[in-house]
Parts: C-alpha cells; structure tokens; sequence
C-alpha cells in the first residue's frame, strides 16, 4: 500500500501546500494524486512565488494587458485559473471519497482579515465565478472572522479557516462552524454537501517559543511546544464532535470539521525534517505539507498513529512553559497578527510584481539570447532527457541515485535544496542580531574562516559593499604572520565584531585565528566584555559550539549540518555575514 493510503487508512489526508501553473499543466500534480495526494492549499505568498518567480504566466498576462483591467483583477484571473484546473483533477478525489477530501483552496483578499462584511461578500463571489463542489475559501481565524465562518458554512460554502494558533482561538473557530450548520439547517439547507478544515498552525510556534526559551536558558522545552499545543486542541477537538449538539447534527448529514497541521515544514535544521508530520498523525485529520517536506515524508516518515498518546506529557510541557513566565497566548496571538501582515505583504508584492512583468512584456524585453549553433541540437537532447528522467524533480525529492548509486556525501548533503528558506525563517533574529550590533556601535567586521566559510561573504562584500551606518567586513583566510598581524593592527578590538565560521569547528586554521584575537581583545576590553565581540557560525555538536559557549560569545548560529561548504552560500554561512553589511537578507532570499 502507498504511504499515503495508509496514512488515509489510520485517518488522516495529505494535502500539499503548494501551486503553480506549470505544476498543475505539466503532470507533476496528476503524479502526486496517483500516489494518494487529497487536496491542495494556496495563499498569497505561494502565489507571490508562483507568478513572480516564474514564466508560466506571462502568456495569459499578454493576453490580459489590452482588457482595461486592474492589477488585482489580472491577478485574479491568473489564480482562479490555477484553482480551476487544479479542482478538475481533483475532483476524481472528492468522488471518490463521498466529499470527504479532493478539495482545493484560495484565500480571499488577506487586506479584508478585519472586515467581516466584505470578507463575506468577497468569499460568496470567488466561490460563486469557480463554481465548484471541491473548492474551499479560506477565511483567516481573526475576531472578525469568526462570524465569517458561520455565514460562510450557512449558504453552503466550504470553508478552510486559516492562521489558528491558540485552542481559544480554534475553539472560536469549531464553535462558528456548528452554529454555521445550525444556519445552513433553518435555510433548509443540506448539511452533508458543505465542507470545513481549521488550519492550525504548527513550526511557527516552536520558532517564536524557542526564542523565548533561548533567552532565559531553558532548552528542555525547545521544539517540544508546537506539538503539544497542537495535542491540546485535538482533545478539544474531540470533546466538541462528540457532544450532544454535535450529534444531533451529525444525525441530519454534518460532516466534521477536520483539524488541519498547517506550516509543518521544520523551520529548526536541528530537528528532523519530518517532526511535525510524523508526530501528528491521527482520526479526523490533515496535514498540508510543503513540497520539500512531502519528500522528506515519502522517503524517510513514519506511517503510526502519535496523536492518540502523550496528551499527559503535551499537557505538562505547557504547564511547565507557563511556570516559566512564557505567555503562550500573546506569542501565538502575535504570530496571527504576523500571519495576516504577511499575506497582506505578499499581496502587495503580486501587484508589484505583476505590474514589473506587465511593463516588461509591453516593451516585449529580451534580458538575454543564446545562439547555439551547432550545439543546439545536443542541447536539446540533453534538455529532452533531463525531464524524461525527471532530474529536476528527482533532485528535489532528494534522490541520490541522480549522481550516484552510493548515497555517502551526498544524501546527508543536500540541506542546501531548502537553505533560502530556512535561512528566511531565521531571519527576523538575524536582522534582531544586526541591530543590537550596531547600537552598541561596532563598526567593523573580522571574519576568521577558510575555504567554504569564507567565500560567499567574500563575494558578498565585494558586490554589495557596505551600507551607510552597518559593518564593514573583512575576511581573514590567510595564516601568514603579515595578514593576521595587519589586521591586528588595522581594526580596533573595541569596535570590531569577529565571526568564527566553520562548518567542522576544529578547522585548525580558523581556531588559530579566533584564540589570537579572543586574547587580543580580551587585553583590550576585559574578561567582562570580551565574549560580545564574538560569534560564531558552526554545525551543531562542533567544537566551536562548545568553545563558543564557554568563552560566552555573543551569538551562536547553528547551520544545518546536512550543507557543504561550497552550497553554503544562502545558508547562515553567507546570511549572517550580508545582513551585517546591510544587505536587505528577505528580499536577497
């Protein structure tokens, strides 16, 4: 039996957090379905990637520029299309299983989350131009749209209600849903042909807890939280569909609201890959995973049932969070509030974004030409047989067989397929990091590695420079006497921030570097201060890790040690480094 299928078998759908035309067109999406793919989820941000990173729309925008529309209306019809054909081959699904999965969804203007009557009027629009069974609206989970949701369900709409974080929050949101089919019951409507998912949100939470947890030294907890949460709700979950008044529904065709694990993509390198898939599997269910995770999970995840046990322990971590003055109600209130600025942000960039290509493909711009001569034809046969073997999506899935029939060195060095990303996640403490820096006004930077620690801040530097009121950077890769003692001699310790980086943390070279300028400064600014001037940039469990945090650096950043050396660019090798010269890191990743 495909993964999948068991996974459906024990109770739970996997739907896949992720679209783009080209994926839907080209196969990729009918190849998923065929391995027990059951829905698809959207957003502005998926969206923003989808058009603006790519040029599988700039045809229908060709076709859309002369029809006096507005940026928001070609938008719309670019993501509608997607939505429509992605429902067309999800609808086998949605037959399949009575109704049950099959379901596709958008989400309405994120710049409405405050406005209950508008979010209302715009769902009812979007749901009435689809037009399909399989379609579902997403409605965030804000104080105004919680009436939303009970609207929404009462005409007969499928509802995926998005950004919960907190099970106040998601009980709000089951609560609406039933006095929705309490409506959509008086309007003699029919109960069993309206659908709903609350879209919990998972990593995001051990991120922002993490953090907290960071700063008053307790690791206990670290990545501990998220899942525990998440157990909580479903007890809740399971008092509110077995009451009496949900049975009495339940009589007349209802159909359960499923918990759905949304941002189940591991934000923290350190954890395994496939933490918030594998430790939330149970009855009643959904998991939308992002495409690197549904890779990870279809190679290496556990197919058991976790959500059943532990509920004593998730319950004692939370309490245990508590006692320690971490309020998890505020944090994860603020992430909903973060959650609907940055759709909203991501909006704002489609339009940004469409009005760029829109201008470009006016002036019909060619950026490049490639004339191949007498190579095009073993061009083109090289390009037919990369996708004929799948290469690309081979390399995504982690396949080591791509290079070689051995995975050594290669299936425990392919991180750098997501470093963007994780490197985006970490990047509000990056910038945080960058900040308090400067404030306590450093001026240079000295960073002391060789090789793959060293080259892309090199690059870097030499391409952006440095930005008004940030650090200069210079890098240290030389063990000659002249080199180390000219810098010695060049930055004042007082102003000068060194960064150890080494992936291995026992490069003898860079552990040289780091004791002759810890002492160095430590004449110069004392025991008390001199561990401030210090980072370091390593894989976890190195020997730097463990010197850094004896000697009281200033910030340790791990790496995700599955990145080599020269991959390492846009992993916190290269990040940390760029943000400290005033690189804009978001918009750089």
């Amino acid at each position: 039996m495909l993964k999948l299928n068991q996974l459906a078998s024990l109770g739970q759908s996997v739907w896949y957090d992720y679209i783009r035309r080209q994926f839907i067109t080209g196969g990729e999406l009918q190849r998923l379905i065929d391995q027990g793919l059951r829905g698809i989820t959207s957003n502005p941000s998926i969206f923003e990637k989808a058009i603006a990173g790519s040029s599988d729309y700039d045809g229908d925008i060709k076709g859309l520029i002369d029809k006096n529309l507005s940026l928001t209306e070609i938008y719309e019809k670019l993501a509608l299309k997607d939505i429509e054909l992605a429902c067309n081959l999800m609808l086998p699904v949605y037959q399949k299983t009575d109704g049950l999965d099959g379901f596709v969804s958008i989400e309405v203007n994120p710049q409405l989350a405050h406005k209950s009557k508008e979010t209302i009027q715009e769902a009812k629009r979007l749901y009435s131009i689809l037009n399909k069974p399989n379609v579902m609206i997403k409605v965030p989970a804000t104080e105004e749209g919680i009436p939303v949701i009970t609207e929404l369900i009462g005409s007969q709409i499928n509802v995926n209600v998005t950004l919960i974080f907190n099970s106040g929050n998601y009980q709000k949101v089951a609560e609406a849903y039933i006095n929705g089919l309490e409506l959509l019951f008086q309007r003699k409507g029919d109960l069993s042909k309206v659908a709903s998912v609350a879209s919990f949100f998972i990593s995001r939470i051990d991120s922002a807890v993490d953090k907290e947890l960071e700063k008053i030294g307790n690791n206990n907890l670290q990545g501990k939280i998220a899942i525990a949460n998440a157990k909580y709700s479903y007890k809740i979950f399971n008092e509110l569909f077995h009451g009496v008044r949900w049975r009495s529904l339940e009589k007349r065709g209802a159909r359960t609201q499923r918990l759905l694990w949304a941002s189940t993509g591991a934000k923290n390198p350190l954890y395994p890959d496939t933490i918030y898939v594998d430790g939330l599997i149970g009855k009643h269910t959904v998991n939308t995973v992002p495409p690197t995770t549904f890779n990870d999970f279809m190679d290496h995840g556990i197919v058991a049932v976790t959500l059943d046990s532990g509920l004593k322990e998730a319950l004692n971590h939370l309490d245990e969070l508590k006692k320690l003055g971490v309020d998890l109600n505020g944090i994860t209130n603020q992430l909903q509030k973060d959650g609907v600025a940055a759709f909203s942000k991501s909006f704002e960039a489609i339009m940004t974004s469409l009005k760029e290509k829109i201008e470009g493909l006016k002036k019909e711009e060619v950026f490049f030409k490639v004339n191949a001569d007498d190579y095009k034809s073993s061009i083109d046969n090289t390009m037919m047989e990369l996708k004929s073997k799948r290469i690309v999506e081979r390399i995504w899935e982690k396949d080591f067989t791509v290079w070689s029939d051995n995975p050594k060195e290669i299936s425990n060095r392919l991180g750098w397929l997501t470093s963007p990303d994780v490197s985006l996640e970490m990047s509000d403490d990056i910038i945080e990091f960058v900040e308090s820096v400067r404030k306590d006004g450093y001026t240079n930077s000295l960073l002391l590695g060789m090789g793959g620690s060293s080259l892309a801040p090199e690059v870097l530097s030499k391409t952006f420079g440095t930005k008004d009121g940030y650090l200069n950077l210079e890098i240290l890769d030389s063990t000659h006497p002249e080199a180390v003692l000219e810098y010695a001699e060049r930055f004042a310790p007082s102003k000068t921030l060194y960064i150890v980086s080494t992936k291995s943390g026992g490069t003898v070279e860079t552990f040289s570097f780091m004791k002759f300028f810890y002492n160095q400064t430590l004449q110069k600014v004392g025991k008390e201060n001199v561990g401030k001037h210090f980072i370091a940039i390593t894989d976890p469990g190195s020997g730097l890790e463990t010197a850094a945090k004896q000697l009281y650096f200033r910030k340790i950043f791990l790496n995700d040690p599955n990145i080599g050396g020269r991959y390492a660019a846009l992993s916190l090798f290269g990040i940390v480094p760029a943000a400290l010269l005033g690189i804009e890191i978001k918009k750089l990743l």
